[in-house]
């Protein structure tokens, strides 16, 4: 260990050379705060032992020296009767001792505080480490923060932006993922000249895995089928096959599996043509008040080949209104109640009173309610709803 013994005005002193030498220790000294503060500055120093800092004169020195001496957690014992009315700090390394200690207390007292030296400096290694490390944490975070705000933007990207009716009907959306990105996808695309198509899909779980699968879900679509110059419009029974098999084709891991339902709108006959895959039923709310469930049967897409997927259809009315949604709709209006959360048609009852509005009204209530629900800001599930009303 190296040691720097500050004497102002007067050499080293024997006895106390030797017994810091005794112990193995390099011993150098300076005479002047100045140059002490210089070589422990300088980091050539491992303990540093202060002999009357009041015999040079100087207490603006002295206290630099003390500064110093703090910032470079050096270990280092002051011999003054008096320390000047200076407070010690809880972490510092330096000690006072009497003008009465020995040669012998003294190089204790300096080896006491340099072990504890050795132990300060190796938890404050390890603290800046475990600094330098969350920061790179944080910067980290920081990039998947804004890839992860650059995919949200993207998904929404692709879905459909409809501001005006298409052959005489209204479309509305709904659209609240459970974290940035969404496993569930919609759209809303014109066929041809007759028909408009819409569809709602949930892929298993939400994040980022669910949120790829939504782009090839949304590619793999396929509701016509063109033939030289000649088209065919599919039944959404064969578009839901088609999806199913291009998903198993994928052997997707962990059985991961899609709900979907389409609906095939033909806007001069106003006939509705649907098929689901293991996704809850259509609502119909009807002109006249009242609304009903379209049922049809269906598994879940993308575990088994072959599957089929029966279509059925309604015929509406001017002012008919059809929704389509994503389980998670069914979460948000379940009562705190355990029985009623037992209750998994309990969301319909609240459509009781929603039946009878305009789509341009039945929306924003529905997206009230959604905003007013427990835990709203951190929604259990994704939320998509596909809605559309018959003009007159």
């Amino acid at each position: 260990m190296r040691v720097l013994v500050v004497h102002p005005g007067r050499g080293l002193p024997a006895a106390t050379a030797s017994a810091l030498r005794a112990r193995g220790w390099d011993v150098c000294e300076a005479t002047d705060f100045h140059a002490a503060a210089e070589i422990v500055g300088a980091g050539h120093v491992d303990a540093v032992l202060v002999s009357d800092p009041d015999g040079g004169g100087n207490r603006e020195a002295v206290e630099d020296l003390y500064r110093t001496l703090d910032a470079g957690r050096v270990a280092s014992v002051v011999v003054a009767d008096d320390p000047g009315g200076r407070r010690v700090r809880d972490d510092s390394l330096l000690d006072f001792a009497p003008r009465s200690a020995g040669e012998e207390d003294l190089a204790l007292r300096l080896a006491t505080v340099s072990r504890h030296q050795r132990y300060v400096r190796q938890i404050e290694g390890e603290l800046e480490h475990m600094q330098r490390l969350g920061k790179r944490l944080n910067e980290h975070f920081s990039e998947v923060d804004q890839e992860m705000r650059l995919a949200s933007r993207l998904q929404r990207d692709f879905l459909p932006k409809i501001t005006e009716p298409i052959n005489n009907v209204t479309f509305r959306t709904i659209y609240r993922p459970a974290s940035w990105v969404s496993g569930d996808i919609y759209d809303v695309f014109r066929v041809d000249e007759d028909h408009v198509a819409c569809y709602v899909a949930d892929a298993v779980g939400h994040g980022m895995a669910a949120s790829l699968l939504t782009i090839f879900i949304k590619q793999a679509v396929v509701p016509k089928r063109i033939t030289g110059e000649r088209y065919e419009v599919l039944d959404p029974s064969e578009t839901l096959a088609i999806l199913n098999e291009a998903l198993v084709a994928q052997t997707l891991p962990n059985a991961q599996f899609v709900t979907a339902c389409y609906a095939l709108l033909n806007t001069r006959t106003r006939k509705l043509r649907f098929a689901r895959g293991g996704h809850p039923y259509p609502l119909l709310f009807s002109a006249g008040g009242g609304w009903t469930e379209l049922k049809s049967s269906g598994g879940l897409l993308g575990l088994f080949g072959g599957e089929t997927f029966p279509s059925a259809e309604v015929q509406l009315e001017p002012g008919d209104k059809i929704v389509l949604y994503t389980d998670g709709f069914e979460l948000v209006f379940q009562e705190p109640s355990r029985a009623a959360k037992l209750d998994t048609r309990a969301y319909l009852k609240r459509f009781e009173e929603l039946c009878r509005l305009p789509l341009s009204e039945m929306i924003p209530r529905i997206e009230a309610l959604l905003d007013a629900d427990h835990g709203s800001l951190n929604p259990r599930d994704d939320v998509s709803v596909v809605a559309f009303e018959i003009g007159g």
